[in-house]
């Protein structure tokens, strides 16, 4: 073929350029996996100070896969591939699980480009009981969806740190005869006493409403931790009462014959699921938990777990991602096997023969 003659073919059809491509995409990759991806300013400001996030904004770090020049060089790899196989094809039986393979990548890099140019890529931010059919994109496009989604109840729990514990004192000799997990629910013996002791609920944030008298908390941020708890005596009277982190001294004194106090050490997020009913033409049709690395598909459309309001618990958000490239990817890894499948078992047979 006279193409394979000029310069351009050449350049495309060579080794040398698709080894090149492959190392920077690979440091492209490494970095966008050291480097958070599509996160606040402020999260890189904070890690890698302001010059620093302002480099990562102006090379595009922050949001490497979809950058120019991520998109670029895959384009120019794909092209790199096509000529490097339409160079050596062959119909020959044992270049069948090369040509495979050699497909079956170029087949995987259409699949991504096909997300990066047709897919959406987008963060809900839903209330309780809130139904959505829409969300705005990473490039300020709003997209509407077939359906809606509906988030039925957020649920929240902490890690609790083993070395947390209540610890209750003796008055006589101020000295500790018992440590009690803040696991809620869990009733102990304090000691040899014949008391015992049951925690019934924490708040990070305490606060009193005093036309009420009704213990809430402002936020989920532990300004005020505090653990109410309930004791029963000996001849199995109940009293319950308040126990402080940060003020020791204010729980109400509901025994002479102990003193309490609550060594909070600090807690961090646990587990934090969506549970959400899809709805179509006005009806119901799947309801499921969403959680971090399980998310919700529908629809081609995918929900992760992704974050909710640290304050307040008043919302959750969903990063909703659609990727029509995936289908095309997942049947270029499916191709890529079977010919390495010819290649290693398939052509070793027929050479035997």
């Amino acid at each position: 073929m006279l193409i394979k003659k000029t310069r351009i073919w050449n350049f495309f059809s060579s080794i040398k350029l698709a080894i090149w491509l492959l190392a920077i995409i690979a440091v492209l990759s490494l970095l966008g996996t050291l480097i958070p991806q599509n996160q606040d300013a402020q999260l890189y400001i904070d890690r890698f100070g302001r010059s620093g996030y302002q480099a990562i904004e102006k090379t595009a770090l922050n949001d490497v896969y979809a950058s120019p020049l991520f998109i670029f060089l895959i384009i120019l790899f794909a092209i790199n591939l096509t000529v490097c196989l339409l160079n050596r094809i062959s119909l020959k039986a044992r270049m069948l699980g090369s040509l495979l393979s050699h497909v079956s990548i170029l087949i995987i890099l259409i699949g991504a480009l096909a997300g990066m140019f047709f897919g959406h890529k987008g963060l809900i931010k839903i209330g309780e009981k809130e139904e959505v059919c829409c969300f705005t994109s990473k490039d300020k496009q709003r997209i509407e969806m077939e359906f809606s989604i509906r988030l039925d109840k957020f649920i929240y729990s902490e890690h609790i740190d083993p070395k947390e514990k209540l610890l209750i004192f003796s008055v006589k000799n101020d000295a500790i005869i018992a440590e009690i997990p803040t696991e809620i629910g869990v009733e102990s013996d304090i000691a040899l006493t014949g008391y015992k002791i049951k925690i019934l609920r924490y708040l990070p944030d305490f606060v009193m409403d005093t036309s009420t008298k009704v213990a809430a908390s402002r936020s989920a941020v532990p300004d005020n931790p505090a653990i109410e708890a309930r004791l029963k005596d000996k001849a199995g009277q109940v009293s319950t009462f308040w126990v402080f982190a940060r003020f020791p001294d204010m729980h109400q004194k509901m025994d002479p014959n102990f003193k309490f106090v609550y060594h909070w050490v600090g807690r961090r997020p646990k587990d934090f699921i969506s549970k959400v009913t899809v709805l179509k033409g006005g009806k119901e049709v799947k309801v499921a938990d969403i959680r971090v690395n399980e998310p919700l598909r529908f629809d081609g459309y995918t929900f992760f777990q992704s974050t909710y309001d640290p304050e307040a618990l008043s919302w959750s958000g969903l990063q909703v991602v659609k990727d029509p490239g995936v289908p095309i990817v997942y049947a270029g890894f499916i191709l890529l096997i079977i010919g390495l499948v010819v290649i290693f078992y398939v052509n070793p047979l027929i050479r035997r023969r």
